[in-house]
């Protein structure tokens, strides 16, 4: 049962898909496939622009993914449960969050704790989109001697993040920069 003393949680499952490039040629293919059937006269219009659109997608995922491998195995400290997909598919390893529960501010007792953590499982960074307030991963950061960073998380994040190919390469900029 699921209730608000759990915190910000989303009912219906995870809604943050669009950080694992798998489910963006998934919805894709989806998005062509309901166009097509609203849009009967332009069908094939959508189906060349999805086909374009997935090898181009494709090419890019493989080339993220080999980008990608030194971050496979990598301990990182989120600030909001919004970065599972990105690190299932990249292999990397969420050892704790900086909010106590999912959409509550990060409270001084609970960093205290996770800095504690730390000391017995170490962390490689701290995540955080680029709209999360910055202080709470700068404190912990600064703390446990380890890089804070910020990833775009959506198109627009950042000036880098202009597209969803744009968006994929200046978050593994960002993240292969601290995993050194």
């Amino acid at each position: 049962r699921l209730d608000r003393s759990m915190g910000d949680i989303h009912a219906a499952g995870n809604p943050h898909i669009h950080l694992d490039p798998r489910n963006i040629a998934r919805v894709s293919a989806a998005l062509s496939e309901r166009m097509a059937t609203l849009d009967r006269a332009d069908t094939r219009y959508y189906e060349d622009r999805e086909k374009s659109f997935l090898q181009r997608w494709s090419d890019a995922t493989a080339r993220w993914e080999k980008q990608g491998a030194p971050l496979k195995g990598m301990p990182v400290v989120v600030y909001h449960k919004n970065f599972t997909y990105l690190i299932n598919w990249l292999g990397m390893r969420e050892v704790g969050a900086l909010e106590p529960k999912p959409g509550l501010p990060p409270s001084t007792a609970h960093l205290g704790e996770l800095l504690d953590q730390l000391k017995r499982e170490p962390a490689k960074a701290v995540v955080r989109a680029a709209y999360n307030e910055p202080r709470a991963a700068e404190w912990l950061a600064q703390r446990a001697k380890i890089p804070a960073v910020m990833v775009p998380f959506t198109v627009g994040g950042t000036d880098n993040a202009k597209d969803l190919f744009t968006l994929y390469d200046d978050t593994l900029t960002r993240l292969l920069a601290v995993a050194k």
